[in-house]
This record gives C-alpha cells, sequence and structure tokens, in this order.
C-alpha cells in the first residue's frame, strides 16, 4: 500500500475494474475463474497498492512499540526478506519493523516479503501489497472469500504460493528518517512508522472495493475480500449486502461514514465500531481500506493505518484496533496465550475420605505443538481448545485454591489466578477434635495448644501439614455446629 503525497492517488485495480464493468459479459466470464482460482501479483489487477498521504506538516507525536515487544519476547511468526537496492539504514529500519511484527503475529509458515529501495514515477513514499489471494482452503473463515497469502498460510498451516507473500517499494529520493528511535526530526517521514503500515497493508488491513463515476464495486472478479466481510454503513448494513456496481454502493464509498463490525475490532476502540476513510471526495489509494484520518488523527494509539502521516511523526505500534480488525479476519495475536479460565461444576464433598472434584475449563490460542498442560502440578493431555480438565482428590476443607496452569513446552506461556474457587466443607467435623460430636471452645483451645506445629500435627485439619493459622480459621467456620465424626 503507497505511503504517498497529496493529490499522487494512483488505484491500479480501478482500472481493471472499469475494464470489467465495460466488457462483455462472456469476457468476465472468462477472466473470472482465473481470478478466483489463485489472484497472483494482485497489483496487476485490482487495488491493493494503497495511498497513505505524506502531510509536509511537523506533528512531534511518537508511539513506542507494543508494551509486550523487546529483543527477548518470544517470536511467534518467521519473517524474511529479500532486499534489492536497500542502503545498510534503511535495512536495519526495516528488520525492526519485521521484528515487531514478528512477535505480534502467529503463523508457523515462514511469511516473505520483498523490499525495493527504488524511485517511484508515481511519487509515492512507499507502496505495498499481498502478492497472492487464496479462497476455499481448509480452516477458511469466509467461503468464496480472498485471503492475502501470508494469513491463508497460517490459517491452512502450509505454504500455498512459490512467490513471496508481500512485495513493497520505497521511494528513494523521500527524505526519511531511518532510525528506529521514533524520535523523528522535523521535515522527515519516519521509515519505521511507514514500513509497519506497509506491511500491515500486505498482511491483510486491506479491502476491494472502489469508486468509478458515481459507481461503487466491490470483490475481484465478485469476490470479496476478508476485509470486506466486516465493513458496513452507520445503519450497520453490510456492504457486501449492498448491490454490486450501484450508484448506492457509490454513495456508501463517499459517505464518509464506513464501518468496521468486528468484535475484536470494536473491542479495540472501547466497543464503539472502528470508522474507516471514505470521504466524499474519493481518493484513489487512499479511501476505505484506511482509517479515519481526523478520527484517529497524529498521537492516537490507533494512528498508524489512517491515510496521513505527518513529518516528525512515528507510530511503532500497529493499535488495538487495527489488531482487532486482524484478529477478525483470523490472525492469532501475541502468539502462545491460555485466553481463558473458566471455573466448572464442583463435586459435593465424598464422606469417604473427605475429597471433592472440581471441573477447569481452559481456552487457548497457539499453543506449543508438544508437551502437555501443567495444572497445579498435574499433568494433562494437550488437545484443542477449549479443554476440560477434572481435578479429583481435592480436600475438603472450605479453604480457597488459587489455581497455576502453564504449558510444559512453553513455561512462559502460563497463568496465576489466585482464590479460583473454594472448596467445599468437610464432610465431617474435622475440627471437631475432642470427638464429642460438636465444635466448640475445647476443640479451639486443642488448635491453640498445637499452634505452630510442623509434622504429625494433631490439630492440622486443613491437611496442609502443619497447624496454623488456616486450621483455625477453619474451626472458626464451622464453630458452634454439631455433626458426626
Amino acid at each position: 500500500m503507497p505511503l504517498k503525497p497529496r493529490s499522487f492517488g494512483r488505484c491500479v485495480g480501478a482500472i481493471v475494474g472499469m475494464l470489467l464493468w465495460l466488457m462483455p459479459l462472456s469476457a468476465q466470464q472468462f477472466y473470472g475463474p482465473i481470478a478466483n482460482h489463485q489472484a497472483k501479483e494482485c497489483h496487476k489487477h485490482r487495488g491493493c497498492d494503497q495511498g497513505l498521504e505524506g502531510i509536509a506538516v511537523d506533528a512531534f507525536t511518537h508511539i513506542p512499540p507494543p508494551a509486550f515487544y523487546s529483543p527477548d519476547a518470544p517470536r511467534d511468526a518467521n519473517i524474511i526478506v529479500n532486499y534489492n537496492g536497500f542502503p545498510e539504514e534503511a535495512v536495519a529500519a526495516f528488520n525492526h519493523a519485521v521484528d515487531i511484527w514478528s512477535v505480534l503475529l502467529t503463523s508457523n509458515v515462514t511469511i516473505r516479503i520483498d523490499a525495493a529501495w527504488e524511485d517511484l514515477e508515481s511519487g509515492a513514499l512507499a507502496q505495498a501489497g499481498p502478492n497472492n489471494l487464496h479462497q476455499n482452503f481448509t480452516n477458511a473463515p469466509f467461503l468464496d472469500t480472498f485471503y492475502p497469502s501470508a494469513l491463508a498460510n497460517a490459517l491452512i498451516d502450509e505454504d500455498l504460493s512459490e512467490q513471496s507473500d508481500i512485495a513493497c517499494s520505497f521511494n528513494s529520493s523521500v527524505n526519511w528518517y531511518l532510525g528506529t528511535d521514533g524520535e523523528t526530526p522535523m521535515g522527515q517521514y519516519d521509515f519505521v512508522t511507514a514500513a509497519l503500515h506497509e506491511i500491515g497493508h500486505g498482511l491483510g488491513f486491506i479491502g476491494s472495493a472502489y469508486f468509478i463515476n458515481g459507481f461503487g464495486f466491490i470483490g475481484t472478479a465478485n469476490t470479496p475480500y476478508a476485509y470486506d466481510q466486516f465493513t458496513e454503513t452507520t445503519d450497520s448494513i453490510a456492504l457486501l449486502n449492498l448491490p454490486n456496481g450501484s450508484q448506492t454502493l457509490g454513495s456508501v464509498l463517499t459517505s464518509d461514514a464506513i464501518y468496521w463490525s468486528g468484535v475484536q475490532g470494536m473491542q479495540g476502540v472501547g466497543g464503539s465500531r472502528p470508522r474507516l476513510h471514505a470521504p466524499a471526495n474519493y481518493q484513489p489509494g487512499s479511501s476505505y481500506s484506511h482509517l479515519n484520518e481526523s478520527t484517529y488523527s497524529a498521537g492516537s494509539p490507533n494512528s498508524l493505518m489512517t491515510p496521513g502521516l505527518n513529518t516528525a511523526e512515528s507510530n511503532h505500534n500497529p493499535g488495538p484496533a487495527m489488531l482487532g480488525m486482524f484478529e477478525d479476519m483470523g490472525w492469532i495475536i501475541g502468539g502462545c496465550l491460555i485466553t481463558e479460565v473458566t471455573v466448572g461444576e464442583q463435586s459435593v464433598c465424598d464422606d469417604q475420605n473427605d475429597t471433592y472434584s472440581q471441573e477447569v475449563i481452559l481456552a487457548y490460542q497457539a499453543p506449543p505443538s508438544t508437551g502437555l498442560i501443567s495444572l497445579n502440578g498435574g499433568l494433562y493431555s494437550l488437545t484443542e481448545s477449549p479443554k476440560t480438565i477434572l481435578l479429583n482428590g481435592l480436600p475438603s476443607n472450605g479453604l480457597s485454591v488459587d489455581l497455576e496452569i502453564f504449558f510444559t513446552a512453553e513455561p512462559d506461556c502460563q497463568v496465576l489466578i489466585p482464590d479460583a474457587f473454594f472448596a467445599p466443607a468437610a464432610c465431617y467435623c474435622v475440627t471437631d477434635l475432642n470427638g464429642n460430636g460438636m465444635v466448640e471452645v475445647q476443640d479451639i483451645l486443642l488448635l491453640l495448644a498445637d499452634f505452630g506445629c510442623t509434622e504429625n500435627c494433631a490439630a492440622d485439619v486443613t491437611g496442609d501439614g502443619a497447624s496454623n493459622v488456616q486450621d483455625v480459621l477453619a474451626a472458626l467456620a464451622t464453630f458452634g455446629e454439631s455433626c458426626t465424626p
């Protein structure tokens, strides 16, 4: 997607779209199966070079990388770059952008990028797009929908394309700031920001809609992209439900009111809908496949994917809206993660051994391919999420229970939940130490007499091996109760 100065918009896809519109039906039918089979080198037949305006007004803003990014953070995606003509400083800056994405993304298939350093006659600061599109593969979230190859590969867990996944070019004549600290001087464009933006388009932040002479179109040979599945009007009407090739769709594309409907993207902006760029004056190369500039201006955490990049502006974080939108389309963000722990059914106390059972349901993403799940020291098989684990033989002592969960093959992928649930009370009065069928003062005195014992303790009613405060609390909780020992 291009990073380009004002008034240099260009959209090859719009030209091809117009040709398809003017073609006789037989020609469109001939073209369709070719595109639908696999859309290679997409910039040759649609508008995958989306524009980002270079705005020569110093913003003096900087947003650092995500908090969990560091040189030591786990990389859950492998990205390799084929450089063509890049100076050494530009390679270092592009590698920094690649490294940030490698921490955020999750894929077992290497993502390949072709990056060129050249003079762009279009006047663009940069341009990029996915090299290949795939549809109807195993695990595709939507049928009859094109996915950029990097995302398709991650979803199916195999490489579907011989070519690289993303192609991008950066204008060698632009006044770039090639540092990686985000301290962009006045009058210069931050290269890391541009690289993050362009790679983002190649990874899937791209729609297929375009506008010609008052008419709106969506899809390559009538096949939408994953991005298109989540775009809607201000009245929550999906753009895919509007007539294709119509003035109705054209009006929406220039309404300044197109929104993202995906749940994760909405969470990224606090529960409302991310607003997309759809100005009344349609901007080829900028409209539709960006976030709204006025809503997410320089300095906003969601400003990376807006159509404007100021001088002295840097943003090294894709932002919660974009990452949520990526999750809606199928990307797993953040690698291995235990996403939810639910406390399920709990059995009553077994009066034969004064124990109970507890159900725990785990939901997780991108787990390791080998190893086991460790839950409070017990080991359990690693199966598809969600995973239900039954904890047996837990002591019925009425106390709270912490949960410590991790994957043995990736111990850093863990979660600790204090006071996750409470054990049921004992089946019989273990605090009735004098055996008279009542928990009373004499039992408390016996507890206090044994207090501090650490081995073979007579007053260890909780079964933790010692006579301590927990035993006293257990006795007080049942004080005054009658029971049968």
